[in-house]
Parts: structure tokens; sequence; C-alpha cells
């Protein structure tokens, strides 16, 4: 496999995880990962290096991507929305930086405000004809002035998607890393039932309440695969190198 298939490999992985279009191409010097909106640069890019461990796209290895979100123009007014109306022009042009800082640590915007913000970031975005400090000068001017508009109460996850077209060989990656983060307990302090199979990542047959301990993989086959993946990952001398897969 070479290094393009890699990069598509690469991409449809990482698309799938952040439920918004990843493209990944070769840019000289250096294979570029770009995408707009969704999440985080350093959520994405930390997630891709821990997948990195188990060999996804080994032909293109992780070290050899850079990491590049853009922020859409209505993205880039809601950053100035969140920072409400600046008191003058010259202010304006100075908060630009701080509507830069916002975009860049704030993952998916356009679900982190209320319908009527996102209203007006999108006419906004079109009367600034998407240039920031054009945005900033428009509500600089704005009367009556406009207040900062809050974020919603309600957490989004980091990444909201789950890796399911890559056929992923014995001893892949855990659950955790193939879509959202479980949380690891609950209000009360009790750990919470994993809600997919720790061996193929599918979600976990409905449980009915009973006791003992909660299912960990959502058949026998995936049990006995996992178990096999551990031995053969502490004992070098036994085939396959599980922990090491190759793609297929």
């Amino acid at each position: 496999m070479g290094r393009s298939e890699g990069a598509r490999i690469w991409a449809r992985v990482l698309s799938e995880l952040a439920q918004v279009p990843v493209v990944v191409e070769w840019e000289r010097p250096a294979w570029r990962v770009r995408w707009v909106d969704g999440p985080t640069l350093e959520v994405l890019r930390d997630r891709a290096a821990a997948l990195a461990r188990y060999r996804v796209a080994s032909a293109l290895p992780f070290e050899q991507l850079r990491f590049a979100r853009s922020d859409s123009r209505v993205a880039v007014a809601l950053g100035w929305l969140a920072q409400g109306r600046p008191g003058s022009p010259t202010a304006a042009r100075d908060a630009v930086a701080e509507v830069e800082a916002f975009c860049a640590v704030t993952g998916y915007p356009q679900l982190r405000f209320d319908a009527r913000t996102l209203g007006a970031a999108e006419l906004l975005s079109r009367v600034g004809q998407g240039d920031s400090a054009e945005m900033g000068a428009l509500l600089a001017r704005a009367q009556p002035p406009v207040p900062a508009q809050p974020l919603l109460a309600a957490p989004l996850p980091d990444l909201p998607g789950r890796v399911e077209s890559y056929r992923w060989p014995s001893g892949g990656p855990p659950a955790d890393l193939l879509g959202p983060t479980v949380p690891a307990s609950t209000s009360n302090g009790r750990p919470l039932a994993a809600t997919a199979c720790e061996h193929c990542g599918r979600p976990l047959p409905s449980r009915t309440a009973r006791r003992g301990r909660p299912p960990r993989f959502c058949s026998g086959a995936c049990r006995t695969a996992a178990h096999r993946a551990r031995h053969q990952a502490t004992d070098p001398a036994m085939p396959g190198q599980a922990g090491l897969p190759a793609d297929r």
C-alpha cells in the first residue's frame, strides 16, 4: 500500500470520527490534513496520534501529517458575537486576534449557539463579506449595542462520530479510540457500563437489569479474539505480532 492509499484511509477514518469532511493531500513538503470548523485541531490530532500506535494507514505514518483547521465565515461571525460589540472601530481591529483565538479552541461552533444567534451570524457573515475585521467594524457601529452571546450549556463530544468502514485486524484500537469517549464515571461515582465492544467497537446489545459484571464484548468470538491478541502482544514468539496490525 502506497502513501496515497494511506492518505485515503486517514481521510476516511478521521472524517467518520469528526463527522465533517477531512481531506488528506500532499502539499510539499508534507501531507496536509485539512477540515473546516468541526473539532479543534488538538482534538483531531491527538486522536490520530493515538490511532497511529495501532498502525492505521501504516504506509503514511502519523509523523508525516501536518494538521490545519480552517474557520468558515459563519464560525468567524459566531466568534464576534460571542465577544459582543467592540467599543469602537479601533477596538474592533484589536479584537480580531481574540476572535481568532476563540475560534481555534471552539469545536463545532454552529452547534454551540441557539438558532437566533446562528441566524445573526449568517447575516453578519454575508454583510461583512466574510472579512473578520469588517464584521468587527459592523458590530462596533451597531445600534443598539450587541451584547456578548452565550454558548449553549449542553456539552458536546469532542468527536461525535464512530469509525465503521475501516476493517480493523485482531488487536485493533479499543472502543474509546473508535468513537466518542465514554465518560469514566457517573455523578454518584459508580463506573458506567461500556456501550461498545472493546474489540470490534460495535454497539453492545441492550442489557436487562441483572447482577454481575456488565458485558465488555458483543460476542464470544470477540472475547476470544481479544484474549488471543493480549497474549500475542505479551509473547513476541507467537505469530501475528498482535498490537502491530497491518491494514487490509
